[in-house]
C-alpha cells in the first residue's frame, strides 16, 4: 500500500468517526432552538462532506496505486520479452 493510500484511508477512518460521533451526538440530545438546529444541522453536512471527499480521495489513492502497479507490471513483462529481466546493470 502506498503513502498516498495510507493516509487516505486514515482521513476517512477518522472523517467516518468524527460523522458518527456527530450523529450519535445529535441523537442523544435534546431540541434546540431553531438556529441551533440550523448550526447543528450545517456542523453534520459539514462532518458528512467531509467523509465523501475522504472517500473520494481514498478511491483515487488506490486507482492511481493500480495503475502504477499495471505499469510497472507491463514494464517488466516487456523488459522479459525482450530477453532482460527488466533490470538494468
Amino acid at each position: 500500500m502506498t503513502k498516498r493510500v495510507e493516509e487516505a484511508k486514515a482521513a476517512l477512518d477518522a472523517a467516518s468517526a468524527a460523522c458518527a460521533s456527530a450523529l450519535k451526538h445529535d441523537c442523544e440530545r435534546s431540541e434546540g432552538s431553531g438556529a441551533q438546529e440550523r448550526r447543528n444541522d450545517e456542523r453534520l453536512e459539514k462532518l458528512r462532506d467531509a467523509e465523501y471527499d475522504a472517500k473520494r480521495e481514498l478511491e483515487a489513492a488506490e486507482r492511481d496505486q493500480q495503475r502504477q502497479e499495471a505499469a510497472s507490471q507491463e514494464q517488466q513483462k516487456n523488459g522479459n520479452d525482450n530477453g532482460t529481466d527488466g533490470k538494468s546493470d
